[in-house]
């Protein structure tokens, strides 16, 4: 009997023992503002330092300005030390960016792969179209032929251009609409740049 009041009293100085030491209860919650060091810090890896991409050569390439009638130029970064005829055509070809849409302007090309080569030879760049170019009607086509010989006119080196499609050589047509044979330079298409 006195094993049974000795356990029951244990018993019962043990649970006031632990309600006198447990958590106080409160009615509202409360704001933390210590957390606990390194609780915060994140589990993942840093990221990598990685070395900002180093720039390239600008270069002019010409858009259709909001009348779609007007050439206006643009610049363009090119890959570090790079500055191939191609990789200047290929600017052209991808087209206005984003912010140039939003302002009006565009591209006589309606596909990229509009041009097959491009090559240099005694101050004359030689353009070779795929059948892509043929799709656009004979005014676009003028304005793809004038965008393309103005941004590469603009290039050191580079006087005339010459076109062929699938190698055969063609007739250009210049900015006022007249066909010619041959090569043009920038002159041919004065009348598509405001102020030329």
């Amino acid at each position: 009997m006195n094993t049974r009041v000795n356990l029951l009293f244990l018993v019962v100085a043990l649970l006031a023992g632990a309600v006198g030491c447990g958590v106080p209860v409160d009615d509202r919650a409360e704001r933390l503002n210590d957390v606990p060091f390194g609780l915060l810090e994140s589990e993942s890896p840093e990221p990598a330092e990685t070395a900002p991409p180093a720039e390239g050569p600008l270069v002019q390439i010409y858009l259709l300005d909001p009348s779609g009638q007007q050439l206006v130029p643009v610049e363009r970064r090119l890959a570090p030390a790079e500055a191939p005829l191609f990789a200047v055509m290929d600017a052209l070809l991808t087209g206005p960016t984003r912010a140039e849409l939003r302002q009006g302007l565009s591209t006589a090309f309606a596909d990229e792969n509009a041009v097959a080569r491009v090559d240099l030879v005694g101050g004359v760049a030689s353009v070779d179209l795929t059948q892509q170019f043929t799709v656009l009607d004979g005014p676009t086509q003028r304005l793809a032929i004038a965008q393309m010989v103005l941004t590469l006119t603009g290039r050191p080196g580079v006087g005339r251009v010459a076109f062929t499609l699938e190698g055969q050589p063609i007739d250009i047509p210049r900015g006022d609409g007249t066909l010619v044979a041959g090569s043009v330079s920038r002159d041919s298409y004065r009348e598509l740049v405001p102020g030329g």
